[in-house]
């Protein structure tokens, strides 16, 4: 019995030892991470925050110079201001306009847990203002961004957004602290370390959150340094379209550089969806491997690509599930819905699924049967044109040169760009194709315009009206609502 009581004991003491070690770590949720201001010596703004297991306090532990801080216990937030210079022989030119107020929550015990409260000033612009899309195109660094997170673009429906998110960026650290703010989405471009006048380019998705942390609807940002948006060409029949692919840095104009034909990939877009998949790895698309995507802090977030079903082929499911690259390896329809919809990029007109910027859209077939193999560019010596990744396309009048960018495939969503048909090309595959979406419906398929070069004779293929299967993600060159 002695025996008994003594390892009941035993016991008892374990557990209560164990009960301490584990002891709580203080938590703070703050209502939001960064602030912006214009000027030095602007007034004060306030974080509200909720402690949770905080018994030894919430405190300011140190401050960027030039800014301060204080508690305000009674509201439980926190103020922050940019005082500016204090030292004597310090100016407020002397001062980083990019700092942070660090706050630590105290536990029982006295261990403390740190938060940061970043702080800037600069610019802020808000975009959307009466030109809602599911694309953004910001070209100034070290800014303040903010756009309408309560409503989808087009139609202006409601959405029961509680959070906001930075889904992935293709450069880490460009978009930083994505919060929501009265009701819009708030966050900081910066400027590139090598200068701070110009970008570090970038495409990246931002998502609206329900209550339960699920996304609802998704933004792409289309960071880049040369405005796409001011630089089009209107083509001999009327119709003005963007210079490079929607979400590329650039367009090569078929010289040989590797870097500006890597930079003149655009994303790739599955038929009637608005969300952004990645371009390939290296620039000649090598290997099938996807481009690193990051999250906000930094760590790495790969691309899915998942079979459609009744389930995942719907429009809701695609909404709500933006990094999925819906495949259809099935069937001849190879549409990633499971039941066709010839709404989804409508004929013409913005579509609420629309991924251009606001004034601009999907092209129809007919924009863009204008467009033939220059001629110029039907003589290019086979290696030359081996090398420059597309072809120059005229309207009769003007030409314009279209990256071959491949496709990232229906069957398996992987990216390929090498003609690699056995039988009809005897030798080693070789680059390269370029296909291009249409708004245009054919059938339960949908219109592209196609051109590939074979390993024979310079030019294999241009179709400027192509039937595809919708599954298959294809770059986009925006036209002129």
């Amino acid at each position: 019995m002695k025996s008994i009581k003594f390892l009941a004991v035993a016991l008892v003491a374990m557990v209560a030892f164990a009960a301490c070690s584990k002891e709580k770590s203080a938590e703070l949720i703050l209502d939001r991470t960064s602030l912006y201001f214009t000027a030095w010596g602007d007034p004060a703004q306030r974080v509200r925050y909720v402690a949770r297991d905080a018994d030894g306090g919430v405190a300011i532990a140190s401050l960027s110079p030039g800014w301060n801080a204080s508690m305000d216990y009674a509201t439980q937030s926190i103020l922050v201001w940019p005082e500016g210079a204090t030292e004597e022989g310090v100016t407020n030119d002397d001062l980083p306009k990019e700092g942070s107020v660090v706050v630590n929550a105290l536990n029982k015990e006295g261990k403390a847990t740190s938060y940061n409260i970043y702080v800037y000033i600069c610019e802020t612009h808000l975009v959307g203002v009466n030109s809602a899309a599911n694309c953004y195109v910001l070209t100034t660094p070290g800014v303040n961004y903010t756009f309408d997170a309560m409503h989808r673009p087009v139609d202006g429906a409601p959405l029961d957004t509680k959070s906001v998110k930075l889904l992935w960026q293709s450069n880490s650290g460009v978009v930083k602290n994505v919060n929501l703010v009265d009701g819009k989405a708030t966050f900081y471009v910066a400027p590139s370390e090598a200068d701070a006048t110009r970008l570090e380019e970038t495409n990246a998705v931002v998502a609206a959150c329900d209550a339960s942390g699920a996304v609802i609807w998704s933004w792409h940002l289309w960071i880049v340094n040369n405005n796409p948006l001011a630089a089009y060409d209107t083509y001999s029949n009327g119709k003005s379209f963007m210079r490079v692919n929607l979400g590329a840095f650039t367009n090569s104009e078929g010289e040989i550089d590797e870097q500006k034909i890597y930079d003149s990939y655009g994303m790739y877009y599955q038929w009637g969806r608005k969300e952004p998949f990645q371009r390939p790895y290296y620039f000649d698309a090598s290997g099938a491997d996807d481009e690193t995507r990051y999250t906000e802090l930094g760590s790495y977030i790969k691309e899915e690509h998942i079979e459609s079903s009744a389930t995942t082929g719907t429009l809701d499911y695609a909404r709500k599930n933006p990094l999925q690259f819906i495949f259809n390896s099935e069937g001849e329809s190879g549409d990633w819905l499971a039941s066709a919809n010839n709404e989804l990029w409508k004929d013409g007109e913005k579509s609420v699924n629309d991924p251009c910027p606001y004034g601009w859209r999907v092209p129809t077939a007919d924009d863009l049967k204008v467009l033939t193999l220059d001629d110029a560019t039907d003589n290019t010596p086979l290696e030359s044109a081996r090398k420059q990744y597309g072809w120059h396309l005229s309207d009769g009048v003007s030409h314009y040169f279209y990256p071959a960018c491949g496709r990232r495939r229906y069957s398996d969503g992987k990216v390929e760009n090498m003609n690699s048909k056995e039988g009809v090309y005897p030798s080693q595959p070789q680059p390269w194709e370029g296909y291009y979406w249409t708004s245009t419906t054919d059938g339960g398929k949908s219109v592209a315009l196609y051109f590939d070069l074979t390993t024979t004779r310079t030019i294999n293929k241009f179709f400027p009206s192509h039937s595809a299967r919708r599954a298959n993600g294809f770059q986009i060159r925006c036209v002129k609502e």
